[in-house]
């Protein structure tokens, strides 16, 4: 499978790639009315093909969708048959990064699903590269988007027009990545992932509320921290949290676990990140079969 693959699944059936579009004009392309979600399969060691916490995504999806109002019936049962169907042709190789998505095609300011129309899709990309390297961030100056401006529950393509000029700035200043701050000046998360500063051999994560996404792989750290028995808490992070960290991690479904080398220039006290480099290690361990995992609906065996 190429980095531009050759097929893609939309609206019920898989399609060659250069089929799948939609009018310039569309609601998603003008006014990203869209949610998604992003899911990562990795190769077990008998070879076959699972996909992490699929149900959990496809759940978040309907939830997204429910919260921007895109009405779509059995939209999780539809996207997993996309993607069950679309990795059947595709044939992966390898580790794979799956994209299963709802979009607004017409219907302007509606949520009449007779006054509508709605279209699925699902990608499939290979697995990125896993850097080696532990990332450098800075706090950015642009806020996380409030609740009551839009749900923070929701991953929509709406909310990422703000990610991408936190990155961009991030980018501009020699950092790989942006931690935004929510309206409260508190750290909420990065535009793909969970914050996590470890102080004296204990974890703290930002809350919920605190305008967050319900991110999937920070509640499976959590628990795994809890298996390994550290200590970990949801509480609220100011940017000198971070400055003055012994340790900070980022978690996602891209960045997986991601250890943080430094945030504005400030470099954590433990410089082999113990505790990060514990979970890092026992996450991807799980996600490619060779320990146990959390529970039966970690791993999903598609392909």
């Amino acid at each position: 499978m190429s980095n531009v693959p050759e097929l893609i699944w939309r609206n019920g059936k898989v399609r060659p790639w250069e089929e799948a579009t939609v009018h310039v004009t569309a609601e998603t392309a003008m006014r990203a009315v869209n949610v998604f979600e992003g899911l990562r399969g990795y190769r077990q060691p008998d070879g076959r093909l699972a996909v992490v916490r699929l149900d959990a995504h496809l759940e978040r999806l309907e939830t997204s969708a429910a919260l921007m109002h895109i009405p779509h019936p059995g939209l999780a049962a539809e996207l997993r048959d996309g993607i069950v169907q679309l990795l059947a042709a595709l044939a992966p190789q390898g580790d794979v990064y799956v994209r299963p998505s709802v979009y607004v095609d017409t219907g302007r300011y509606t949520a009449d699903r007779t006054e509508m129309t709605t279209g699925t899709i699902v990608t499939c990309f290979p697995a990125p590269a896993r850097p080696v390297e532990p990332m450098r961030c800075i706090v950015s100056s642009r806020q996380r988007i409030a609740d009551d401006a839009l749900p923070t529950a929701a991953k929509t393509g709406a909310a990422y027009s703000g990610f991408r000029l936190a990155r961009l700035e991030a980018l501009e200043k020699g950092a790989d990545e942006a931690i935004l701050l929510n309206q409260h000046g508190n750290v909420a998360e990065t535009g793909g992932a969970a914050v996590f500063a470890v102080r004296h051999g204990r974890i703290s994560t930002p809350p919920l509320t605190d305008g967050i996404l319900p991110s999937i792989t920070r509640a499976t750290v959590l628990a795994l921290a809890e298996r390994l028995g550290i200590p970990a808490a949801e509480q609220s992070l100011t940017p000198g949290d971070l400055h003055g960290a012994d340790e900070v991690f980022v978690t996602g479904t891209l960045d997986e676990v991601r250890i943080v080398g430094q945030v504005d220039g400030y470099r954590p006290r433990h410089d082999d990140h113990p505790i990060g480099s514990a979970l890092r290690e026992e996450y991807l361990a799980m996600c490619t079969g060779t320990r146990p995992a959390l529970d039966a609906s970690f791993l999903e065996v598609l392909a």
